[in-house]
């Protein structure tokens, strides 16, 4: 409970689920980053690796002062239980840069959407500090990649030479002929898709190499086809328009049998994967003009969605599902 002008003001649903969910999310990437830096080779990665460390080590301990301020019980989460120590390493240095750099920008737009859900001071407070942690996180990384030439820059296209308004309904779709070309908006959301679904894809590769339970090892296996399903699609939109697509990153898994997470972080792990592409699509449909991409992405979606809900109910069913907080259940109360 908080002190606010000397009021006692306790966290609303909004901040108590936001605050729930980040601490699901920072313990689990806390433990990749464990893992990362039992193998890491480059000093600069290694660099990068214990400063990410480090941001979630800060976040964890304030997520956890702010749950014993309220009485909350501390989520399970993920520790050091779910990471085994003495792993053979599934991913190289140029993939744990990658990695970096799109865990950043994701939790850059959850921290936004959960300071602007947020009302106590101290808690806008605490998603403020990590949007300025995590933006810099992402600075470090993207510079990184770039100086070590480990990333292709999105698409170049011609400067217009004036402003101008779109006087033809062809803009949006075309029965017949060749689409518009496409529009920097929509160059922008395709482009994020195809790196989420980069990293959904060899994250995903990666632990059907090493998950033991088959139920599950078919499940990534049927993530890892999605993604590169998604891929094409985004890919053909682009190279219809002669453009360029990101860098496959397949070469950055290695090819180990060893295990270095719990199967519940794995799962879980995919999980927040793909949760994180329908939150990038939901960005790139609101980005996008031209009735044929978003026909595609929408699409998509539908199947994203059913494979994000069978993922939850495979964590139910082995018991891995940690349960958010819930409202009061009025009709059971009443009886």
């Amino acid at each position: 409970m908080s002190n606010e002008q000397g009021r006692n003001i306790t966290l609303t649903a909004t901040e108590l689920g936001e605050l729930w969910k980040n601490y699901l999310g920072e313990t689990l990437i806390h433990c990749m980053y464990s893992h990362y830096l039992e193998n890491v080779e480059d000093e600069r990665v290694k660099q990068l690796i214990e400063k990410a460390q480090t941001i979630t080590t800060k976040h964890i301990a304030k997520l956890k002062e702010l749950f014993n301020k309220e009485n909350f019980p501390i989520p399970s989460g993920f520790s050091e239980n779910d990471v085994i120590s003495g792993a053979s390493r599934i991913f190289s240095d140029k993939f744990y840069l990658f990695y970096i750099k799109e865990m950043s920008r994701i939790n850059l737009l959850l921290f936004s959407n959960a300071l602007t859900v947020s009302f106590r001071e101290d808690v806008r407070r605490y998603f403020d500090e990590c949007i300025d942690d995590i933006s810099e996180l992402y600075q470090d990384s993207m510079n990184a990649l770039l100086a070590k030439g480990l990333i292709i820059r999105a698409p170049f296209i011609p400067i217009p030479k004036q402003a101008e308004y779109v006087n033809d309904k062809d803009f949006l779709h075309k029965l017949i002929g060749k689409q518009r070309p496409i529009s920097a908006t929509e160059i922008s959301g395709i482009y994020i898709g195809l790196d989420s679904n980069q990293l959904g894809k060899s994250i995903m590769v990666g632990f059907s190499q090493v998950v033991e339970d088959q139920e599950i090892k078919q499940y990534m296996l049927r993530g890892r086809d999605i993604s590169q399903k998604n891929v094409n699609v985004l890919q053909d939109v682009l190279t219809a328009d002669h453009l360029p697509s990101p860098q496959l990153w397949d070469a950055e898994v290695l090819a180990s049998k060893e295990p270095p997470f719990s199967e519940k972080l794995m799962l879980f792990h995919v999980s927040l994967a793909t949760s994180g592409s329908l939150l990038n699509y939901s960005f790139a449909i609101a980005g996008t003009y031209r009735y044929d991409i978003t026909q595609d992405i929408t699409r998509l979606v539908g199947e994203i969605g059913h494979f994000l809900d069978d993922g939850a109910k495979m964590l139910i069913k082995k018991g891995w599902f940690e349960q958010p907080p819930l409202a009061a259940d009025r009709d059971k109360l009443a009886e």
